[in-house]
């Protein structure tokens, strides 16, 4: 019966797979006149970082080189974050498939020629349904939009890399838990999936990867489940990219060539799902939304909400907070009662009709658009009037409940506003006094240390800082909890809107572990994401203690600053009192960095994708052709962005042997 393991050594597994692979990078060492002996066989390990599908080309030309130039050899471990993660998968669908590197030309011409028909996308995402009890919008992107991305629908599972990859570095997947996240507990946070174990990297918390998924009691198995498979694992690693107005559009897709749609697309209940999906559309691309609001009401005649009162949308003089709010009631409502008003639909022949309105209702949770995150400004500014304008209306301005939620917005909107915002934050620590979180924590902000807080860091402590108020919102305020006030409409909206992604039972659910936070070990289940939404390369995998990582290799495919990744590792390594080496720095352009590892640090190499060196005078040209947020490259894209990915191994090969020749000696 698998148990919940406890501690911080390696697996079994891992420690096997080393011992062989560490063979082999002794021979490569000698190979090219770098003599050690087994035991000062320096730990290598290739990092990709997140970025799209451009760091998925990215980390396919680089790793193209890497072979090509027999450098790939060296390394032991190789560990990514979302659009390396994609890559990763694709390449380790192939035995073995650093041997001989045919693989990557295989998935270079299926990225550019191949694709999957919405219909197998569909398959998929039924599938997903029928057999995933904690089906979320993870299910949703990984079966209609990953797929798209990687051009295949990949039902292998992790652990079955165990016993066909002994040629190849040791894979690590990356994500974070989004629970642990907003709870601040950063050692919880960081989380891996390696084929033997997946588990929290430094809180020292893991299961057997086959075993990830089921049902665990205080530490011990008692309902298996299936393992996830590829597919759903690239849709985890990779939902920074998750877009709700990209699924809505797919949605739109699949109403058109559904194989039960297209039969029943004179059905009036079919028609109201494609309504109500334009006018979600709407909200997002500003069409006319008018005759969508005529038909939308006539097909709606006589049907009653969740609350009993008849279903109507009526925009007239209102503003995009109260459009939206009244698509969301209705899709609600739609989805929840669907069935009841369309019974002949119930039959098992119509299958996709069902998938079709639970797909729906997932993504109407996260509807409408999160004001918070990527909304503009003016939407933000509408929704503090708003929530300004409903508190004074229901007589509300001198409770303590609105007022600490308005004053948690205004202190963010001031932060994106480039306005003073220190006065809030005595404000929000008055409201704050006496309060704190279910696991003891209190949320009052340490001035001294704000003013010293960049920019990013003040943005990201904000936006907490509104999710912590709004978990704890009812605890505190349980006379709003069943008040039909707009400000608790708000919260249980915030609540829902968080927990859209990435559900999972928790293998931690009920252990005795005093070293772990005790928040983690009372959820029954826990939400992952992209680790890119905290720290845009998988540092931490390799900086696990026990790893003993000697040289980093990492390959930077991030969009900005080519040097954020760097500095924000080193920041969380401090907090955290892990060894990392000091990263300075003065141009911001070269494709080569080299930062000394002293003591118990390791050495890392930073290669930026685009530098002076490959792209010369065209870099910004670059940077602005393969954004993050674009449709599919085309074979000439993927191409040329392999060509300039491949050059940064090209133009320093002899620079990569060298260091790793200096460590040898430093063993």
């Amino acid at each position: 019966m698998a148990q919940v393991r406890i501690g911080h050594s390696l697996s079994e597994g891992e420690n096997m797979y080393r011992s062989v692979r560490k063979l082999s990078v002794q021979k490569w060492l000698v190979k090219n006149n770098i003599p050690c002996s087994l035991s000062k066989v320096p730990n290598i390990a290739i990092l990709g970082s997140g970025g799209g599908e451009r760091a998925m080309v990215g980390m396919l030309g680089s790793l193209s080189k890497m072979g090509e130039q027999g450098l790939l050899d060296a390394a032991l471990y190789m560990s990514g974050v979302s659009g390396s993660t994609w890559c990763m998968a694709s390449l380790y669908e192939k035995a073995n498939w650093s041997s001989d590197m045919k693989q990557i030309k295989v998935v270079a011409e299926r990225l550019g020629h191949s694709s999957v028909s919405l219909k197998d996308k569909v398959w998929k995402l039924k599938k997903y349904h029928q057999t995933n009890d904690n089906f979320s919008l993870t299910d949703v992107w990984a079966a209609l939009l990953v797929t798209t991305i990687v051009k295949k629908i990949d039902e292998s599972t992790l652990s079955n890399y165990q016993t066909c990859h002994d040629q190849d570095p040791y894979p690590i997947y990356t994500v974070i838990d989004q629970d642990c996240k907003y709870e601040h507990l950063l050692r919880e946070t960081f989380f891996e999936l390696t084929p033997h174990e997946v588990g929290y990297t430094l809180a020292g918390a893991f299961v057997e990867t086959s075993s990830f998924g089921s049902i665990f009691n205080k530490g011990v198995l008692t309902t298996p489940k299936p393992e996830m498979d590829m597919t759903y694992l690239q849709g985890l690693c990779g939902s920074a990219l998750a877009d709700v107005e990209v699924i809505l559009t797919t949605l739109k897709e699949w109403l058109k060539v559904g194989e039960n749609m297209k039969t029943l697309k004179d059905h009036n209940g079919v028609q109201l799902l494609s309504t109500m999906v334009d006018l979600q559309l709407c909200q997002y691309t500003g069409c006319d939304h008018a005759p969508l609001l005529q038909t939308a009401n006539e097909l709606l005649e006589g049907k009653m909400g969740l609350d009993g009162s008849t279903l109507k949308l009526n925009f007239k003089g209102k503003n995009s907070i109260d459009q939206n709010k009244e698509i969301h009631t209705v899709t609600s409502a739609l989805c929840h009662s669907f069935f009841d008003w369309h019974k002949d639909l119930k039959d098992s022949d119509f299958e996709e009709v069902d998938v079709f309105v639970k797909t729906l209702h997932k993504v109407n949770e996260k509807l409408p658009a999160h004001p918070l995150k990527g909304a503009s400004n003016a939407y933000n500014e509408e929704l503090l009037k708003k929530l300004n304008d409903s508190v004074k209306r229901e007589e509300l301005q001198s409770h303590d409940g609105p007022r600490l939620i308005l004053q948690a917005l205004k202190l963010y909107n001031n932060i994106i506003r480039g306005e003073d915002e220190t006065h809030l934050v005595d404000d929000l620590n008055d409201l704050l006094k006496g309060k704190k979180m279910e696991s003891g924590r209190d949320l009052r902000i340490n001035k001294d240390e704000w003013v010293k807080t960049d920019l990013k860091s003040r943005k990201q402590l904000a936006l907490g800082l509104q999710l912590d108020i709004c978990k704890s919102f009812f605890s505190w305020f349980p006379d709003l909890k069943n008040a039909r006030f707009y400000i608790s409409e708000f919260v249980e909206w915030m609540l829902k809107s968080i927990y859209a992604w990435g559900a999972n039972y928790n293998f931690l659910h009920k252990m005795n572990a005093s070293d772990l936070g005790q928040r983690l070990l009372k959820r029954k289940t826990t939400h992952f994401e992209d680790a890119g939404l905290l720290e845009n390369s998988p540092y931490m995998s390799a900086l696990r203690a026990e790893r003993e990582i000697d040289l980093i290799i990492s390959f930077d495919f991030s969009a900005g600053n080519p040097m954020e990744t760097l500095t924000e590792t080193a920041k969380e390594c401090k907090k955290l009192d892990i060894s990392f080496p000091a990263i300075n720095y003065t141009k911001t352009d070269k494709d080569f960095y080299v930062f000394k590892g002293l003591k118990k640090a390791p050495t890392v190499i930073h290669i930026p994708l685009f530098n002076v060196a490959n792209c010369g005078s065209e870099l910004e040209a670059y940077r602005d052709k393969y954004r993050t947020f674009q449709g599919a490259y085309s074979p000439e894209m993927i191409e040329d962005l392999m060509k300039k990915a491949g050059e940064n191994v090209l133009n320093n090969k002899e620079k990569l042997l060298r260091e790793i020749a200096g460590i040898v000696q430093q063993k």
